[in-house]
């Protein structure tokens, strides 16, 4: 019985700890004091991706004015949720510009989003979606690849990311926004199979990636995921990541206290 003192010690200081961080999330003092210590220096002030370091990126930093977010949970064409920009910004996404920004305190991180979602009129409280919900895990079998394969043909992927899978599909030519190599790593989504049915799920709203939800069954999703996640190569730094982590160290600061 000793021991449910502290337990319970830990519990009141946990809430109040998510209390405190909802609290000053809603104060736009602080979330504009970390966008401009962390964001702006990319994004630019006005958040329009004309940041002073915009120029040293092949792919230009996000315009929060626009309010168009390709990594989301949420269905095609809908905003993504808080969850998913708390994901992009401490996570970052990888192989881009946009490192991990894993020192802001969940506070801080809460009051930014507030603030980002701020620039875009599209980002309202009343466009809020709901995520899709991810298909339970199924239980992986000896066929489990040889089942992703036949998902991939199914789902017709190879219409645009080829045979292999490379991204040279018969109408990759005709694409404006070409399709990813699905060989390449590391995926800006994340590369674990719960992160690739995600995509899956959504697609990527501005390209021709479309929606797989209610197109495949959940275990083909699984299956497909787990075999792209299998033909994967060593994972790549990018010229704009070594750019993004040039402007951290160059540019980025503490929030002042």
């Amino acid at each position: 019985m000793r021991w449910e003192a502290p337990a319970a010690a830990a519990v009141l200081l946990s809430a109040a700890a998510v209390a405190g961080a909802s609290a000053r999330a809603g104060e736009p003092e602080l979330g504009r004091r970390v966008y401009e210590a962390n964001c702006a220096i990319c994004h630019g002030e006005r958040g329009d991706g004309r940041g002073h370091a915009a120029r040293h990126f092949v792919v230009a930093p996000r315009d929060f004015t626009q309010g168009r977010y390709k990594l989301r949970s949420t269905p095609s064409g809908q905003p993504p949720t808080d969850e998913d920009l708390r994901r992009s910004i401490v996570r970052g996404l990888p192989g881009t510009g946009m490192v991990p920004h894993d020192h802001l305190r969940a506070d801080e991180v809460a009051a930014v989003i507030a603030f980002i979602k701020g620039l875009s009129r599209r980002l309202t409280p009343a466009s809020a979606a709901a995520p899709i919900p991810i298909p339970v895990e199924p239980a992986r079998a000896p066929d489990t690849l040889a089942r992703g394969r036949r998902a991939y043909d199914k789902g017709e992927c190879a219409e645009c990311h080829g045979r292999e899978a490379r991204g040279d599909g018969p109408s990759a030519k005709d694409l404006k926004v070409k399709p990813s190599d699905l060989r390449r790593r590391p995926f800006k989504g994340g590369a674990t199979p719960r992160d690739i049915v995600r995509t899956l799920l959504t697609g990527f709203d501005g390209t021709p990636m479309p929606s797989y939800h209610l197109v495949l069954d959940d275990d083909d999703l699984w299956h497909l995921a787990w075999w792209i996640e299998s033909i994967g190569e060593a994972p790549e730094t990018t010229p704009d990541e070594r750019a993004g982590w040039h402007v951290v160290r160059m540019h980025q600061r503490r929030v002042p206290r």
